[in-house]
């Protein structure tokens, strides 16, 4: 599963989901669709993605979860 995220994003939407994902067994990749890895989500808080949405273009994905 991909979750991307962005600056701007509402971090407990982005953070809740990836957290029940991973509860429930799933392979998570947070995707940052910035040219760097961390964000700042919608409050300040910062997110670090596990890698680029450029960087895994080439990897399929059977969901890609949009907080």
């Amino acid at each position: 599963v991909m979750v991307p995220i962005a600056n701007g994003t509402e971090e407990m939407e982005a953070v809740i989901m990836i957290d029940v994902l991973r509860r429930a067994g799933a392979d998570v990749a947070v995707a940052s669709v910035e040219k760097e890895l961390q964000v700042v989500a919608s409050r300040g808080v910062k997110l670090v993605a596990d890698a680029l949405v450029r960087d895994l273009s080439d990897t399929p994905f059977d969901l890609i979860a949009l907080p």
